[in-house]
């Protein structure tokens, strides 16, 4: 990141970067997190959806540990698709009927259905 499109300006990631690293190692309950191996989107600024999961169950681990994460963690994909594929929550499952029912997807009476 921080090397093409848009982010081909942003030179000053890198001491920003270990502004933040500073930060966290000098103040209790701040985690600092590597974005190493992480991917880019198109704007080469921001991260893209799978990265975003993985930087996500970065910061997890550093919490649930108290430690930083330097370095990506061996078993990062394995634990997103964990957090993928398991049963949804009832909340869960109220939003995502009603997106169905917000987007015209679902009558009515199938929302009042599915959240029985």
């Amino acid at each position: 990141m921080g090397k093409t499109a848009f982010g081909a300006g942003c030179m000053k990631y890198q001491l920003i970067n270990e502004k933040l690293q500073k930060y966290a190692h000098h103040h209790e309950n701040r985690y600092y997190v590597t974005a190493k191996g992480l991917a880019s989107n198109p704007d080469g600024i921001h991260i893209n959806a799978m990265s975003q999961r993985i930087f996500g169950i970065r910061y997890y681990e550093a919490f649930r540990n108290k430690e930083h994460v330097h370095e990506p963690l061996t078993n990062e994909k394995e634990l997103v698709n964990e957090c993928h594929n398991r049963m949804n929550t009832s909340a869960e499952k109220t939003y995502i009927a009603l997106e169905q029912f917000t987007l015209g997807r679902m009558t009515y009476e199938e929302l009042l259905k599915a959240m029985q």
